[in-house]
């Protein structure tokens, strides 16, 4: 089973010891001597960055040449895998209110009339093409299911069963109390995203409340259930968002305890 942590390349003290055996490194502080530095650790690594930039249009020629380039640039490192964040249309889906889904992108002069789903398919298979078997691909999934929240494919134009037939795996931000669900939902929206796309699902779970000037008041009882839904079939594992976090909360014995006890239980 997976025991991932999302990572700054720049900030692993006590990385060794959190009991991870997947590191989700965020790509755009890496370099090849601290590439090389974590590659020292023995654990297994995968590269994240963002697919598009805030503001841009994925229907835009120049947008498809800046993504193309940044899978080249991180082929270059030789990881177990590639995590495409922000793989969709702008909305700021972590402030939504009910179903609708603020600050999407408008229609400009590339999307004019375009299916968002189609662009983003056709986006995606190019990505395929262009790291063939060399790495394994996956996107990080917006946490809403298509019929409650409509926005999700119409605006965002990120269609779970279109882009689980192209991509290899996906990891979704199921962050629970930023998106004022219950535990349960964790467990709940990792079948129904399995169904949809039939491929490996890595949930990646908050450690504490977000955005950061909230006061946090995510404790050891409700990471511990979060954990546990996080890690039912059909999950591939768990990934904590993220190790500063980790630490900045004073959470590194919760962490390792929780990963030394799903440990010794699939070993039985």
């Amino acid at each position: 089973m997976i025991h991932a942590i999302f990572v700054d390349p720049n900030k692993l003290d006590g990385i060794r010891e959190s009991g991870a055996n997947y590191l989700m490194v965020a790509g755009e502080s890496l370099g090849q001597k601290r590439w090389h530095d974590l590659k020292k650790m023995g654990m297994t690594f995968s590269i994240s960055f963002g697919a598009f930039n805030t503001g841009g249009c994925p229907a835009n020629p120049g947008s498809r040449e800046t993504l193309l380039e940044r899978i080249k640039k991180y082929l270059q490192f030789n990881p177990e895998a590639l995590w495409l964040d922000h793989f969709r249309f702008d909305g700021h889906w972590e402030a939504m209110k009910g179903t609708k889904i603020p600050g999407v992108h408008r229609d400009c002069r590339w999307c004019k009339n375009n299916d968002r789903v189609g662009v983003l398919s056709e986006l995606a298979q190019e990505v395929m093409t262009l790291t063939g078997n060399q790495v394994k691909v996956g996107y990080f999934a917006v946490p809403f299911k298509t019929k409650e929240v409509p926005d999700l494919v119409s605006c965002l134009g990120q269609d779970h069963f279109a882009l689980g037939k192209i991509f290899d795996q996906v990891s979704p931000m199921l962050y629970h109390r930023m998106i004022k669900k219950p535990t349960s939902y964790i467990s709940d929206y990792i079948k129904w995203l399995h169904n949809q796309t039939t491929k490996p699902i890595l949930p990646i779970i908050q450690i504490k409340d977000m955005p950061d000037d909230l006061k946090d008041r995510l404790f050891e009882e409700e990471i511990t259930l979060s954990f546990q839904e996080a890690i039912k079939f059909p999950s591939s594992g768990v990934a904590f968002f993220c190790w500063s976090h980790v630490v900045d909360k004073n959470k590194t014995s919760i962490v390792k305890k929780l990963f030394e006890i799903s440990n010794s239980t699939h070993r039985m």
